[in-house]
């Protein structure tokens, strides 16, 4: 075969891109390349000519940098760790001819988060935790991607179910490792696991029971009791409701008329996908989960503008009735942007349009939060003469050469 390809003949492991593929990530061997840099980022002689401070800095950035590979695909073998912080606490302690100084503090203390009394050096252990945890996260935001048509394939995976709501591999190489993650509390791991959600894409591959799509955990389980007596399970998100116009109705059928005490789960329930953001206009008119920053924009304005000539548009237009431009709103923020900031040849004037625009957009947001968060606004003239104002500290100019 390598005759007919042209190609040289090697066997396992190889190294791609640093990693060693096909190797044992169990055996302390196949960490000895990491243990030896760090040995040698770390050696003695720099520890002579450094002060407490400068070692940790040095620390720091050996520890973040040299093994973050390794650590993102290959479970951390306890002998490995307790390796690499012998030679950290070596090199922080040791005096200035190299000997084997005392320790001043204990080393969980070296490792904590400064927030917490620490000096933020961290544990190479829960690094490794998190970065193999990563991979839970991306097999449930990623579409379909090769790598996990891949997993799926040699584990038997749905790729379109969250990996918690299936039966994970007990054996095999690092992709049982990250499915068998390891927590120092059970709690914890529970309460990661939860957080993680899936994007539904059009509706049509996640059950809206079953599946865990949102933040809490799958739906049958927060709720129990409803799911006993609902007609629809098993059934897809976009199979529970229909777009009245451009605006989603969640519509749901129970096998029985329920009880007071059940309606008030409802509401719960209805509470719950709220926060669920559905866009009109996919395949089929099914529903999408997720807010992107141009649906966020538009939404705040329109919360913010309670009428098509709102104080949003007032504030725009008032700048462009100065300069007599006619002006009508954009569909989108892309849009809106380009209007203000190419309608000008010479690229100063461009620089002039581009510093109101940032102005007008900062003002408009300060205006939002005043009114969302402390139930009062200054007005839009106020709007208008405090983003004049900024204006001029920023480009040292009067926009309306008042």
């Amino acid at each position: 075969m390598c005759c007919v390809l042209g190609c040289q003949e090697a066997a396992l492991p190889v190294k791609y891109l640093g990693v060693p593929l096909g190797a044992n990530p169990r055996l302390v061997k196949t960490w000895k390349p990491i243990i030896d840099k760090v040995e040698e980022k770390l050696s003695l002689w720099k520890a002579k000519i450094l002060n407490k401070a400068g070692k940790l800095v040095l620390i720091k950035s050996v520890l973040n940098s040299l093994p973050v590979y390794y650590l993102s695909l290959y479970k951390m073998p306890k002998a490995v760790a307790e390796k690499l912080i012998s030679l950290q606490r070596r090199f922080l302690w040791s005096k200035e001819d190299g000997r084997n100084g005392m320790a001043l503090v204990r080393w969980e203390v070296v490792q904590a988060p400064k927030k917490f009394g620490g000096l933020g050096v961290g544990d190479a252990m829960l690094r490794n935790t998190a970065l193999l945890f990563k991979w839970w996260w991306r097999f449930s935001k990623e579409d379909c991607p090769l790598w996990k048509k891949v997993v799926c394939a040699c584990n038997n995976l749905n790729p379109d179910v969250l990996l918690s709501s299936q039966i994970l591999p007990i054996k095999g190489g690092p992709w049982k490792d990250i499915c068998q993650i390891q927590f120092t509390s059970q709690q914890i791991r529970q309460k990661i696991i939860t957080g993680l959600a899936m994007e539904v894409g059009d509706g049509r591959g996640t059950r809206f029971w079953e599946d865990v799509w949102l933040r809490g955990g799958a739906l049958k389980v927060q709720f129990p009791r409803l799911f006993s007596v609902s007609n629809q399970r098993g059934s897809f998100i976009g199979d529970c409701g229909f777009w009245d116009g451009a605006e989603w109705i969640w519509n749901f059928q129970w096998r029985r008329e329920l009880f007071q005490w059940e309606l008030d789960l409802v509401n719960q329930l209805h509470d719950a996908l709220r926060l669920v953001k559905l866009a009109h206009g996919n395949p089929g008119g099914q529903p999408s989960r997720g807010y992107n920053k141009l649906q966020l924009y538009k939404d705040n304005l329109e919360r913010f503008s309670s009428t098509k000539g709102g104080t949003v548009c007032l504030v725009w237009c008032a700048w462009l009735a100065f300069v007599g431009r006619q002006w009508s709103c954009p569909g989108t923020l892309k849009e809106h942007f380009i209007t203000w900031t190419e309608m000008s040849a010479s690229k100063e004037e461009r620089k002039r349009w581009l510093m109101g625009f940032c102005a007008i957009i900062w003002n408009i947001w300060l205006e939002r939060n005043r009114r969302i968060f402390q139930n009062k606004g200054k007005g839009v003239a106020e709007v208008i003469h405090m983003s004049v104002m900024n204006y001029k500290e920023w480009l040292g100019g009067d926009p309306f050469c008042c």
